[in-house]
């Protein structure tokens, strides 16, 4: 009875039905021998600043793949509160629903979060940017460098949701769209929110371990004449004071396979000679240091 009320709802055009994001996976099995093993984590802070803010929450969701087959099993989970040792704002209290009761005396297991990355091949993050930052400046010195060495995945910038008819990358919104919905803001939540897209859009996590693998090259446009900041910026150049991780320039990342193009532009239309592009500060970035603060600073 319930089933048939279901399906006339789903047919009506004015409404629309939402399952629950699920939080198991049925084991698929592999025709290929080889399997890898990817981790989502996803974090919540004290605030935004990954140099100052503490993590307060850590889930990790990993499980198994295959190049032939693609996501086959979940192989582990873990999620954890921790307590910052001060007052959490009202403000993020009122984002995550974490309070101080929440978290107190709570910490996280670092030496198995270590245990665990020490079996991943990848991670992922919805919105790596952000929680790589944080998981090399705000955990205990093993945890930093493992995840220094680790390549990353970002299904906010390594899926193209708009070519796919989403408008928007936020996760609550890509689920929805996809007929799911979550109670989202809680780390391992947010870890099997994040599956989801990824199970249900699809080709999308092959989509994301292609732009795992691309490289791409900062390039750092110093000495470049003032006149030419106009043709910098139309193409997308950003510009560091010289302040923080860069030199004073205009800065760029660029695919690798666009570089030769790139140069060649910054050769004739800003130096105005052959091969000023070739002694510009530069730094490859690959899946390793990418979303990392460390891809925007030369060595």
């Amino acid at each position: 009875m319930i089933d048939a009320s279901l399906r006339a709802v789903s047919q009506h055009p004015d409404y629309k039905i939402l399952r629950r994001v699920p939080t198991t996976l049925s084991k698929r099995e592999s025709t290929d021998a080889k399997q890898f093993i990817a981790t989502i984590i996803d974090l919540e802070t004290m605030g935004l600043n990954p140099k100052d803010n503490e993590i307060i929450e850590l889930g990790m969701l990993s499980f198994s793949f295959s190049t032939a087959d693609g996501i086959l099993a979940i192989v582990g989970s873990y999620n954890e509160l921790s307590d910052p040792g001060k007052p959490i704002p009202a403000e993020v209290t009122k984002v995550t629903g974490i309070s101080n009761e929440d978290v107190r005396g709570k910490a996280i297991d670092w030496s198995f979060v270590l245990e665990s990355l020490k079996k991943t091949h990848l991670i992922i993050c919805h919105n790596s940017g952000f929680d790589r930052n944080f998981l090399e400046l705000q955990t205990p010195e093993p945890i930093s460098s493992m995840v220094q060495l680790l390549p990353f995945g970002c299904t906010i910038k390594d899926v193209n949701w708009k070519e796919r008819g989403i408008e928007s990358s936020k996760l609550d919104y890509i689920n929805w769209k996809l007929g799911y919905f979550y109670d989202g803001h809680r780390a391992l939540n947010d870890c099997w929110a994040t599956l989801n897209v990824l199970l249900h859009a699809s080709g999308s996590f092959d989509e994301l371990k292609a732009n795992v693998r691309k490289k791409e090259t900062l390039l750092c446009a110093v000495n470049a004449p003032f006149d030419k900041k106009d043709l910098l910026k139309g193409r997308n150049y950003r510009w560091s004071d010289g302040s923080d991780r860069l030199p004073k320039c205009w800065w760029i990342c660029v695919p690798n396979e666009l570089l030769a193009e790139e140069r060649l532009w910054l050769d004739e239309l800003i130096y105005g000679r052959e091969g000023a592009s070739s002694s510009i500060p530069q730094l490859e970035i690959s899946a390793r240091k990418r979303y990392s603060f460390r891809a925007e600073r030369l060595d």
